[in-house]
């Protein structure tokens, strides 16, 4: 069992009940989590003050509309509830994310979390991990959404374990094997391995999603959900100390590319002489959204910086000259790392000592 203090060196889920502390209207939720795909459902509790006819509607991460359950429905004074199945306006099931309630009235509005919670940075510093069971466990204050990047002390990230994806408070057990991106070493095992784990807070009145097998969260939104209204953007109303982070976590909507390393004219498995072709790319996709983004390509030998493109153009192609390399395995590591924060990673092992 392995107990690590991390450094920064790169640029579960449960039904237990929720009860949010108050945002104007009083809004709690019955569970932290919950599956749709079973038939399973949240129910929300809100109060009306004074009343009025009340609207509640349920929006993404991106703070665009997925749901709305109450449209301008008169409601007296007093506690009141509306389950949500975890349906969208057409009908589908939505992948599994973080999704957040908004209630508003004809006199005004009654409970915006985004306008008084939610943003809070902070690091998990005595997570857990477990090499008899391939765990690692942490605790989480409150819900939140987590990054798990893995690495060596001074040198490229391996693996991203969890990519800011939404968890709810409480003990969390992320699984992992140990080993790399691909599989290539045992990355925990590594006299150098350290790990950053962090958490922005999510907003109150939030439910996370699960056990959607279907389709992902970016999918989702660039095939089903693409266009939808956007909530009403307001000012922001709690703690005037709140750190507040405007770039930290990349949009929700992109995952982080998934770079691909080739060796053209090369004989896989063969040993390589002096010099060798090394092509790096990613998917159609992720080129699009690397193209709406700043992005430098950077190499590591043998887990030590090599060299970098910092103006990333994709593909990339570069002659690796290995005259100054013994004979013998190296690995070479890419890391694609974008202005928004989401990193890449592709690692190959080649053998020095043959003949071009």
């Amino acid at each position: 069992m392995i107990r690590l203090v991390f450094s920064i060196v790169f640029c579960a889920v449960c039904n237990a009940p929720v009860c949010s502390a108050d945002t104007g209207g009083g809004l709690s939720l019955s569970v932290g989590s919950f599956n749709p795909s079973t038939g399973a459902s949240v129910t929300v509790t809100y109060n009306v003050a004074v009343p009025q006819a009340v609207t509640l509607r349920v929006y993404d991460p991106d703070q665009a509309l997925v749901r709305t359950l109450l449209r301008d429905v008169e409601r007296d004074q007093g506690e009141h509830t509306v389950s949500w199945d975890g349906k969208d306006d057409a009908g589908t099931i939505v992948p599994n994310e973080a999704y957040t309630f908004v209630v508003e009235g004809s006199k005004g509005l009654l409970a915006d979390p985004w306008t008084v919670s939610g943003g809070v940075v902070e690091d998990i510093l005595d997570a857990v991990f477990d090499p008899s069971d391939d765990t690692v466990r942490y605790d989480l204050p409150q819900p939140a959404r987590v990054l798990i990047r893995l690495g060596v002390k001074n040198g490229p990230l391996y693996k991203t374990l969890v990519d800011w994806e939404p968890r709810v408070g409480g003990r969390v057990t992320e699984y992992w094997n140990g080993r790399d991106e691909n599989q290539l070493f045992d990355l925990r095992a590594h006299k150098d391995f350290t790990a950053l784990i962090t958490y922005v807070t999510l907003p109150q009145a939030t439910v996370v999603t699960f056990g959607n097998k279907n389709i992902s969260y970016p999918r989702y939104k660039r095939e089903v959900a693409e266009g939808r209204a956007l909530k009403v953007q307001r000012p922001w109303r709690g703690p005037a100390m709140l750190l507040r982070p405007a770039n930290l976590v990349p949009p929700h909507w992109v995952d982080a590319p998934v770079p691909s390393m080739k060796f053209p004219d090369h004989q896989e498995g063969a040993p390589v002489g002096e010099r060798l072709k090394v092509r790096v790319d990613v998917s159609d996709i992720d080129r699009d959204v690397l193209a709406d983004d700043q992005y430098e390509i950077i190499f590591y030998v043998n887990d030590i910086f090599f060299g970098e493109a910092e103006r990333g153009h994709l593909p990339f192609n570069w002659v690796w000259e290995l005259h100054q390399f013994p004979k013998g395995r190296h690995r070479l590591t890419v890391n694609i790392s974008s202005a928004k924060g989401m990193i890449g990673v592709v690692s190959r092992n080649i053998t020095v000592g043959g003949k071009n």
